[in-house]
């Protein structure tokens, strides 16, 4: 599954600029915030969601996304 830019998902381009994003938002968390492993897995996550989610137009591909995230 991936997820490659058309003339209608032209936005669909990722970079390294989008993976820094994630590990930004990852490193200004709180410290306190993060208690467990499974605290910074869902950190990892929603990070994720913000920055790669947020650009996805169709309910199939959110879905998609949201099962590649779970796996």
């Amino acid at each position: 599954m991936q997820f490659r830019p058309t003339p209608a998902k032209s936005h669909y381009t990722y970079n390294l600029r989008d993976v820094s994003k994630v590990f930004q938002g990852i490193a200004k968390a709180s410290p306190k915030a993060i208690k467990t492993d499974n605290d910074m897995i869902k950190l990892w996550a929603h990070e994720c969601l913000r920055v790669f989610s947020d650009r996805l137009i169709s309910e199939e591909d959110h879905e998609k996304f949201e099962t590649l995230l779970k796996e």
